[in-house]
């Protein structure tokens, strides 16, 4: 079939996407982020940028579609996610009863008996508002996913690997029955060819029943972490929410959702679907080392993204997801003539601005042991891949596009630099710098916000006599 994937570079769908063309589906693809890389380019998918929330940028990528896996949500959004969901639901599903779609596979989430949690509310909302227009929608619930970058897991991974004790509300009894995401994957590509299910709701479930508490400790075992749980039966959950706000790398927004809907004892009934599906369901121990063991894997990107191992030093206690600090400047120049300057980086130029604030963290470093005073390049003449500029690593040197590093100091996570090019027209381009941090737990996120104001002075000064320093060259060489 024809399938359009709406959130393929989500946790489901960059795992979703290579495993229909493995089927033998063609497979469309689309992303709100136009910048953000796909982690299989080897597959050449056609790729779309939509905004759900925009009617008009959606008829285009359903021309000739037969099926949309529909994986979106809008917890990261903010306070009004909800009812944002509900249009961006909405405006799907005309478009797609109006190109002639014959089904929706859309990826829901278990919820209680009687949901009220706006978490909760919004996945119900979302499924009534994808069938409300008379396409035929499967609609699949799973509870917690055990995957890189599923953001329940990733909360919860984030407070057991970095604090010692933790103080949490009574609802941390619930039970849950979470799922390998593998499993996950197997139930939605098996659906694909199996009309039958249109307008049913289906629960997938692992194959044990477990409280958050224990879920939490199991994660801590494998994580080699040892971590006290006290329940205070009197503790607000609104309070947790505050707090695990702060502690976790997942946005504050998605992780304060999720925190919300804790009380609420998740419904399944996984017996039909399993009937439907039946697979070999992994249980909790193996589906944690088997994330473990993917967080090893040596491939990256040529451009940061959230959870790329190499990004956060290959280690499993760096927070899956990235802070960022940008700067973009437009720049009366060729990509040829920034990227010359980009070129002197680490040398008598150093980093373009304020270089004694850079050296004040380098002595920093030194100070605790480190190798911040190790000053210069591996080569003088060309950035290259696996070279060190002072204290960084380059990962990708893209000639007049990007170059990425990893930060080489001691710090209680891991991050680095990129600096990319984008070209406007003949005369002028836009040139970005950005550091990113995979911050280890409360203590990252701590060092991380420390920093922040003055990542944002430095940048504006360093992209700012880059620029310059460019726009010098470019007269040069007219």
């Amino acid at each position: 079939m024809r399938i359009l994937v709406i959130g393929a570079l989500g946790t489901i769908g960059r795992k979703l996407v290579p495993a229909l063309v493995e089927a033998g589906h063609e497979v469309n693809v689309s992303s709100r982020d136009p910048q953000k890389q796909v982690p299989w380019p080897e597959l050449a998918c056609p790729r779309f940028t939509l905004d759900l929330l925009d009617a008009k940028s959606l008829p285009d990528a359903l021309v000739g579609i037969e099926l949309v896996y529909y994986l979106m949500h809008g917890m990261s959004d903010g306070q009004a996610h909800s009812e944002l969901e509900a249009v961006a639901a909405k405006n799907l599903a005309n478009a797609a009863s109006e190109a002639g779609v014959s089904r929706i596979i859309y990826m829901g989430s278990l919820v209680s008996a009687q949901p009220k949690s706006e978490h909760m509310l919004a996945r119900i909302a979302t499924g009534e508002a994808l069938a409300a227009s008379g396409v035929a929608v499967t609609e699949l619930r799973a509870g917690i996913i055990i995957a890189p970058g599923s953001a329940a897991f990733e909360v919860m991974r984030d407070l057991v690997g970095h604090m010692p004790l933790a103080l949490v509300p009574k609802a941390i009894d619930t039970q849950a029955p979470p799922i390998a995401l593998v499993n996950v994957l197997y139930y939605l590509v098996k659906l694909a060819d199996m009309p039958e299910t249109a307008g049913m709701v289906l629960d997938a479930a692992g194959p044990e029943w477990l409280s958050y508490k224990d879920l939490m400790l199991k994660i801590a075992k494998h994580l080699n972490k040892s971590i006290k749980i006290i329940v205070l039966p009197g503790l607000p959950i609104g309070l947790a929410c505050q707090v695990l706000g702060v502690i976790t790398s997942v946005p504050q927004s998605l992780a304060k959702a999720l925190i919300a809907g804790l009380a609420e004892q998740l419904q399944a009934k996984p017996d039909e679907l399993r009937a439907l599906i039946p697979q070999s369901l992994i249980g909790l121990d193996q589906a944690i080392e088997m994330l473990l063991t993917e967080e090893q894997v040596q491939t990256y990107p040529k451009r940061w993204q959230d959870g790329v191992p190499t990004f956060r030093n290959f280690s499993s206690l760096h927070g899956f997801y990235v802070k960022a600090a940008k700067r973009t400047v437009t720049v009366a120049a060729s990509p040829a003539a920034i990227w010359q300057v980009i070129n002197l980086l680490g040398g008598k130029h150093r980093y373009f601005y304020l270089n004694s604030l850079w050296a004040m963290r380098e002595w920093m470093d030194f100070a605790l042991g480190g190798s911040g005073r190790n000053h210069g390049r591996s080569d003088d003449e060309a950035l290259k891949v696996g070279d060190r500029v002072d204290s960084w690593t380059i990962l990708s040197a893209e000639e007049n596009d990007c170059l990425v590093m990893r930060f080489g100091m001691k710090a209680p996570g891991g991050g680095g630099m990129q600096i990319s090019i984008e070209p406007i027209n003949e005369n002028n381009s836009k040139l970005e710098v950005a550091l990113y941090w995979h911050p280890a737990g409360f203590w990252g996120l701590v060092y991380w916000y420390f920093f922040a104001p003055w990542h944002g002075w430095l940048l504006y000064g360093m992209t700012k006599n880059m620029g310059r320093l460019a726009e010098k060259l470019q007269q040069q060489l007219s």
